[in-house]
């Protein structure tokens, strides 16, 4: 048998998927499951055949069923059990090289880095750096930096060292959430993060390069009062591991007089300067004042978010007053009656100023997720914020919307103020699949209210439901621009079934 030619990385993640299970299964649910589109795992089908037919395997492609591999059990697991789908090529979806794009200009900076260098960091080519840079430029000004392109020298980043640092933990935190991080070896577990890819993927160097056990470790013996198990311990061993990364290639901090001496001469010193020493001894290096000082500046934003026993500010009351108010006015009139959301709403507010005072990262992982899952309170809570305008001297930052949204719709969804969501299920011709179905979809998601059960062949004849939000269906159906989108699930309603579901419904029962 010939030689294998290598998967890149991504028709790895499909051949894997389409090898674990022997159900056939559409493109559409293929690409929600990778988070890729289904024109690009068409594209990629080819080729995955082409290798598995010299594995002795087959693609079999139906239409009206989908795809699925034809073979002996054997030979899937043999085949199954090789493929490492970091072995072959990485391919870098958008997100992926946005996050890289930024680490490689942030790292770098202040010195200048080239378009060409992109080129191999991204394995991308000239035109797609080009706007993966426009991307990462937004990203940046967000940040307080701000990207210049010097003809004949490269791009650059500008903005103080300190805003480097916190873009640098921000981007991280962005990549793989702190939870992600606290494992018991992050080296030998790959940093691996929700989207299943190591951190080195999605930050190339910068990801690899990040000693956060050593950190961890020297944390936990200056700071006994720090959870080390904690997401704040992670957080505060990845910011030391920065400061290390960026003392070491000759960056370091600089502080106004004023500020300098205000920060050293507060208690919060003497840990820092402790801890400096550590890192010192640890790495081999040399840390200036204003280093130390730096290292004060961001465990004073840790000890005023371990502090609960200070009170909320009075300009605090006043933005849940309009929050509430607002959210009332536009999702439903019960909301102004929740205490439990103004009490939760005044602690995040509490927390946000003390992040945005010392500048620590705010970053909400389940971002995408919540826009995905409430649509509608999202856009709510986007005018809300906006309307909302600055805390202090800081401009509410973009994530907060997703926060903003979880409050609310978590308070809709305990007062049980949520509309049912109107579907119909569609069944190939027999009704006993479809009813087997109902009664799953029922027991799982008790929001959904089933509006029509019809066969195939009615569906396409009459389509219409008004209020239909939604189509679940066994069998792949003909998509038409002015019809309700439409996932294909088994009868049984399987696992990865209600992981789909779930990303539109919400979460299930249990």
């Amino acid at each position: 048998m010939s030689a294998l030619l290598p998967l890149d990385s991504r028709q790895a993640r499909i051949t894997r998927l389409l090898l674990a299970d022997d159900r056939p299964s559409s493109t559409q649910a293929i690409a929600a499951e990778l988070e890729l589109t289904p024109r690009v795992v068409r594209y990629n089908l080819p080729l995955i055949e082409s290798y598995l037919r010299s594995a002795g395997l087959q693609v079999v492609r139906r239409r009206g069923l989908g795809v699925w591999i034809s073979g002996e059990e054997e030979q899937r697991r043999a085949i199954l059990a090789s493929l490492d789908p970091s072995a072959g090529p990485q391919v870098l979806d958008t997100a992926d090289r946005k996050l890289r794009a930024l680490a490689a200009l942030l790292d770098r900076a202040p010195e200048p880095i080239q378009l060409a260098d992109l080129e191999v960091e991204l394995g991308a080519s000239r035109p797609t750096v080009r706007r993966d840079v426009r991307a990462a430029e937004a990203w940046l000004e967000e940040h307080h930096l701000h990207l210049q392109r010097i003809p004949g020298v490269g791009i650059v980043v500008r903005g103080s060292e300190l805003d480097v640092r916190k873009g640098l933990l921000a981007l991280v935190l962005e990549a793989v959430p702190a939870e992600a991080l606290l494992s018991e070896d992050e080296r030998s577990a790959g940093l691996e993060g929700v989207t299943n890819r190591p951190l080195s993927v999605r930050l190339g160097r910068l990801g690899t390069d990040l000693d956060l056990p050593t950190h961890r470790s020297i944390l936990a013996e200056q700071l006994h009062e720090l959870d080390e198990n904690g997401p704040m311990a992670m957080v505060a061993a990845l910011y030391l591991a920065i400061v290390t990364r960026r003392v070491r290639a000759g960056h370091g901090a600089e502080l106004q007089s004023g500020q300098l001496r205000s920060l050293i001469e507060h208690p919060v010193t003497d840990a820092a300067t402790r801890i400096a020493a550590a890192v010192e001894a640890s790495a081999g290096l040399t840390m200036g004042e204003a280093d130390v000082a730096a290292i004060t500046e961001f465990l004073l934003g840790f000890v005023e978010l371990a502090d609960v026993g200070f009170r909320t500010e009075a300009d605090d009351d006043s933005a849940v007053d309009r929050i509430v108010t607002s959210a009332a006015t536009r999702l439903h009139p019960a909301l102004a009656e929740d205490d439990q959301l103004r009490r939760t709403l005044g602690e995040h507010l509490r927390r946000l100023r003390i992040r945005l005072r010392y500048g620590l990262p705010v970053s909400n992982p389940l971002d995408h997720e919540v826009r995905e899952r409430y649509p509608d309170v999202y856009a709510v809570a986007r005018d809300i914020a906006a309307e909302l305008g600055p805390l202090g001297d800081a401009i509410v930052p973009p994530e907060e919307v997703g926060f903003l949204t979880m409050y609310l719709a978590g308070s809709l969804e305990r007062n049980r103020l949520r509309p049912k969501v109107r579907i119909t299920v569609v069944c190939p011709a027999g009704m006993a699949t479809a009813w087997i179905l109902v009664s799953r979809l029922l027991a799982e998601f008790p929001q959904v209210e089933v509006g029509r059960v019809v066969s195939k062949t009615e569906y396409e004849r009459d389509p219409e439901d008004p209020g239909t939000g939604l189509v679940v269906s066994t069998v792949p159906l003909d998509e038409e621009p002015d019809r309700p989108p439409t996932i294909v699930v088994s009868p049984l309603l399987h696992e990865r079934d209600v992981r789909h579901l779930s990303r539109i419904l919400g979460e299930p029962t249990h």
